[in-house]
């Protein structure tokens, strides 16, 4: 855990609270209180669970974190499991160095916005983040977090984490050709949940103070 006490990961069934058992309780505690804090809400709604690496530990002590987590909106989960395991048709991810992004400036935009562009799938593991905006010429899996200053476009299956607007921009919007992401915020507002019904794209937008979540249509046919 590279000396942190609690580190939060994510799966495609939930995100993963775990703890390092070497570490004081309190700090364990605090350390949880100021990841939590400083999302600013980002977590909330998502499914999670607290992985015991010791069978020694002190369930008294996990019950503490879940009720931490419960009071900034987390929901128990006990589909969540550490280490995840792999799909049926889905090899274990490996270790491997982020590969190298370009931002690439966008002509054809009259507002002159520079749109950050990956010809890649974002793996498990993997952080995206941009203050401006984000196209993934690919797949977003679970695991993997965008984060963008700007909109979000996945040319692709969205099952990950994403944060469009994360500067408060709640003009922002995030679409991709399969919308099933495990969070879903747009400045600092998170949807409540995603349409299990949609038949194509879709596409998320901010609206009177809600995330509104539609199969898109493009109308330029």
């Amino acid at each position: 855990m590279s000396g942190e006490s609690v580190s939060i990961k994510g799966t495609k069934n939930g995100l993963v609270i775990i703890f390092n058992p070497d570490m004081d309780i309190d700090e364990i505690k605090n350390d949880l209180k100021l990841k939590m804090e400083t999302s600013q809400g980002f977590f909330k709604g998502a499914r999670f669970s607290v992985f015991n690496s010791r069978s020694d530990a002190d369930n008294s002590f996990i019950d503490e974190l879940e009720r931490i987590c419960l009071q900034y909106g987390l929901i128990p989960s006990g589909e969540v499991s550490w280490p995840p395991a792999p799909g049926k048709n889905e090899p274990a991810p490996a270790r491997r160095k982020p590969t190298p992004v370009i931002p690439i400036r966008q002509q054809p935009q009259s507002n002159g916005e520079v749109t950050l562009l990956l010809k890649r799938t974002i793996r498990s593991g993997q952080i995206i983040s941009s203050r401006h905006n984000v196209m993934v010429m690919g797949d977003v899996n679970p695991g993997a977090e965008v984060i963008s200053g700007g909109s979000i476009y996945v040319m692709g299956a969205c099952k990950g984490i994403v944060h469009a607007g994360i500067n408060g921009n709640i003009m922002s919007e995030v679409f991709a050709l399969r919308l099933m992401p495990i969070i879903l915020r747009i400045g600092s507002i998170a949807a409540d949940g995603i349409p299990s019904d949609l038949a194509g794209p879709g596409m998320a937008r901010v609206h009177r103070g809600s995330i509104v979540v539609s199969e898109f249509i493009n109308n330029m046919q």
